[in-house]
Order: structure tokens, then C-alpha cells, then sequence
């Protein structure tokens, strides 16, 4: 290895220590988190989850953790920015507002098989400080050897905003995720097939041949899943990361 690769990782290595040199850690008992000096906890009364939040006397985050903790979705895409990431070992998905300060800054991560975390801030103008507060965040089934920058660069504007939009606006006219409407439900028939295969499915049917359980489902509800040639991979990998964890 030569002397600038070993430069360059040494300074990664620094960097991504010092990124939150005298931070604070706060413990709500299920997770922690690190934050700048002066965030203080604090309580709110839930129905089914354990919410609560964090603030700084000027830029609060609230968080929801339990079965029914939403998902981000809500935000105006035009407004916002979407992007997966992994956050200490957990696939995280997150909004962030185009233009800082005007809009959302949320986080949704599926912890386990039954509980979910959602943490969100609202006209906040330091997006990158709100980041790596998220990037901090451990749980018990975190693993804290695996995680990515989360830099701003890396999210993407969504024409029909994240999975949950991008279902909204491509499936939901004939499907439910766990119910029969005039399509089939969706979560039975996503778990057994790959991404790669969803993808062709719905962008180059042609290419998959002859499917018997497709056949058969074209039988019994009377007609063919659209077509959907315009959809890219991103987004196809998010609707179904949205149906698998919904």
C-alpha cells in the first residue's frame, strides 16, 4: 500500500471520529444517541409506541419507536430529497428537505420483526448536524462496525417521492400490501421473488418467459400486471423495501 492510499484512509479514519468530538450522549433506554452540547430529552405521552424527543431550546426531533411507528412518506416530494442508507447495521430510510430549513428531516429504520423507529425535525436549517445525531443512533440489535456518511450528496430527488409515494402512485390502483382488491395482495407474492426478477416483471416482462404463477394469477383476477417501463431500479428497490417492511 503507498504512502497517499495510506494518507487518505488515516484521514477518513480521523475524520469520522472527530465528526462528533464533545458530543453528548443521551440514553432513552431502548436506543442512544449522540448530540452537540446543550440537547437535552424530553417526554411525550404515547398510545402503543414510546415516543418522545430531544431539543435544543431551538430545533426539536421527536421519535416514535414500536409496531406502528410511521414510515417517512408524508413529505411533499417536491419539497424533499430521499435516500437508504445503513445506519450502525440497520437499513434506514430518510427524507431530507431540498432547501434547507423548508421541510423534513426524517428517519425511518425497521429495528426488528416487531418494532420500527421514526425520528423526524421540521425547519431545521443544519442538515448535516441532524445526520450524524442520526448516524449515533444504537439500538441492542445495532452493529456499530457497519455504517455509511449519510452525506447530503447522497439523496436523490424522486419524481413521486420515496417507496411509500412511489406505491402510492404506481400500485395502489389495483393492489393492497396485505389485502386482495382487484390485484392481488402484494406482500405474499414480493417475499418469494427478487428484486432483480421485480424489477424485469414490471419493466421488461418479456424477458422473463412464461411464469406459472403469474399465468395462474392472470386466470383468477381476469387480467395482466401493468407495465411499467419508465420505473428505474432505485425505484423499484424502494417500493419493495416499502411492501417488506410495511
Amino acid at each position: 500500500m503507498n504512502l497517499r492510499l495510506i494518507t487518505i484512509i488515516l484521514s477518513l479514519t480521523v475524520s469520522c471520529k472527530t465528526q462528533t468530538s464533545g458530543w453528548q450522549t443521551l440514553d432513552f433506554g431502548v436506543f442512544k444517541l449522540k448530540t452537540p452540547q446543550g440537547w437535552k430529552k424530553f417526554d411525550e405521552n404515547g398510545v402503543d409506541s414510546y415516543v418522545g424527543g430531544l431539543t435544543n431550546g431551538k430545533d426539536s426531533l421527536w421519535f416514535d419507536y414500536g409496531w406502528y411507528s410511521p414510515d417517512i412518506g408524508e413529505e411533499d416530494p417536491k419539497m424533499h430529497k430521499f435516500g437508504q442508507d445503513t445506519i450502525n447495521g440497520l437499513k434506514a430510510r430518510l427524507a431530507i428537505p431540498i432547501e434547507p430549513g423548508k421541510g423534513y428531516i426524517r428517519m425511518f429504520i425497521p429495528v426488528n420483526s416487531q418494532d420500527k423507529f421514526s425520528i423526524s425535525g421540521h425547519g431545521i436549517l443544519q442538515t448535516d448536524t441532524i445526520l450524524k445525531i442520526y448516524r449515533s443512533i444504537v439500538f441492542k440489535e445495532s452493529d456499530t462496525s457497519i455504517n455509511n456518511n449519510l452525506a447530503v450528496d447522497s439523496f436523490k430527488i424522486f419524481p413521486n417521492g420515496n417507496g411509500r409515494t412511489l406505491f402510492l402512485a404506481n400500485c395502489a390502483s389495483c393492489h393492497s400490501v396485505t389485502k386482495t382488491l382487484t390485484g392481488p395482495a402484494l406482500t405474499d407474492r414480493i417475499i418469494v421473488r427478487s428484486n432483480e426478477w421485480i424489477f424485469k416483471f414490471l419493466t421488461n416482462r418479456q424477458t422473463l418467459g412464461k411464469d406459472t404463477a403469474n399465468l395462474s394469477l392472470n386466470k383468477q383476477f381476469g387480467m395482466d400486471c401493468m407495465h411499467f417501463p419508465n420505473l428505474s431500479k432505485d425505484n423499484v428497490d424502494l417500493i419493495v423495501d416499502y411492501i417488506k417492511n410495511k
